[in-house]
């Protein structure tokens, strides 16, 4: 007997392969579209406070092989876990970002140039922007790509901001596949902080399921013009 087929699978196949579709019939069909969220954010370590001995640091290295900075094992999986971090050494903080496994099956990451991306890198250089970016399966979906999701309208952020409910994909992820899984960027703050608002609106639980929808073609570019993409807000990818 044939496996039964996911209904997000369905549903998402045939708002995809099927451009015909009026936009009211994409609306009433995007009521069958839910996501699993999860959250993930950019680690600050302070190595100029020692928390490990010397003998247990981890090299973390560029994709050419040379030693960028060592840090604690505990702290060198939660980066590559996260994707990215920031580093603070003698006081100067820097940003890492992953960048692929080498030869030798050993992580590599790369410096971000803060000017540009002052929260790390997606994918393809693509600045995270927290709250707006979100990772996904890029077998599926395409970067630059926007969802909607109405869980996240009138969210109040730190920063005076009220969000509209739309999200780019900057971004993928080792255990992101699939459909109906993505994985929102929240910068500095993770999910036991209080101060992060999609934590507290249940984006960190994947056993929440938020509906949603892809945005069509005149939202998701006012959406990328809004946000800057690639760049960020604010910050334009190649300006000072």
């Amino acid at each position: 007997m044939p496996n039964p087929v996911n209904k997000t699978t369905l549903s998402l196949f045939l708002w995809l392969c099927i451009p015909q579709l009026s936009c009211a019939n994409q609306t009433w069909q995007s009521s069958d579209l839910f996501l699993n969220p999860t959250i993930y954010y950019n680690p600050t370590i302070n190595i100029d406070v020692p928390k490990c001995e010397v003998k247990d640091l981890v090299p973390m290295k560029s994709p050419q092989g040379s030693v960028l900075v060592e840090l604690c094992k505990s702290d060198f999986d939660e980066c590559l876990m996260q994707g990215s971090c920031f580093v603070v050494k003698n006081s100067i903080k820097k940003s890492y970002s992953y960048y692929a496994r080498g030869s030798d099956s050993v992580p590599r990451f790369t410096e971000v140039d803060l000017k540009r991306c002052p929260y790390g890198f997606g994918i393809n250089n693509n600045c995270l922007d927290p709250n707006f970016s979100v990772a996904a399966d890029l077998k599926i979906y395409k970067l630059g790509s926007v969802i909607f999701v109405p869980r996240a309208v009138g969210m109040k952020m730190s920063n005076g901001e009220v969000h509209d409910g739309f999200f780019i994909i900057r971004d993928s992820g080792a255990m992101i596949k699939g459909p109906a899984r993505f994985d929102f960027f929240t910068g500095f703050l993770n999910h036991h902080q209080r101060e992060n608002v999609l934590a507290q609106l249940g984006f960190d639980d994947l056993a929440r399921k938020f509906e949603f929808r892809i945005a069509n073609d005149q939202e998701s570019e006012l959406t990328r013009n809004q946000r800057f993409y690639p760049g960020v807000k604010n910050i334009q990818m190649g300006c000072e």
